[in-house]
């Protein structure tokens, strides 16, 4: 069963509790670690199968799947070809986009 994250009703004006600030930081730092062992693993996945191990028969199943990707400095291909001028100006008509982030400490 979920947890309630906040200890209050979302509509009432409150404040915020240091103990839903505490969860919050605990949580994400739980996250940050399980992230660092899975990269670990899966490190040492693609290098086993790289090497030809093979896998224990059972339900879950792996193999490598290469993908190549162009990545092209499209800023840079534009300056050469319409100019500087032509850059800012299309930056400058570009409408921002705001993004909102939680940072807890």
């Amino acid at each position: 069963m979920a947890t309630p994250i906040l200890s209050q009703p979302q509509g009432q004006s409150t404040t915020i509790s240091q103990f839903d600030l505490a969860r919050y930081a605990t949580l994400a730092n739980q996250i940050d670690a399980l992230k660092a062992e899975q990269s670990t693993l899966q490190e040492q996945l693609i290098a086993a199968l790289s090497n030809g191990t093979e896998v224990e028969a059972g339900v879950r199943s792996a193999s490598l799947k290469a993908c190549e990707r162009r990545s092209v400095a499209w800023k840079a291909v534009v300056i050469r070809l319409k100019g500087s001028g032509y850059v800012s100006q299309v930056l400058s008509h570009t409408k921002p986009k705001t993004y909102t982030k939680l940072v807890v400490r």
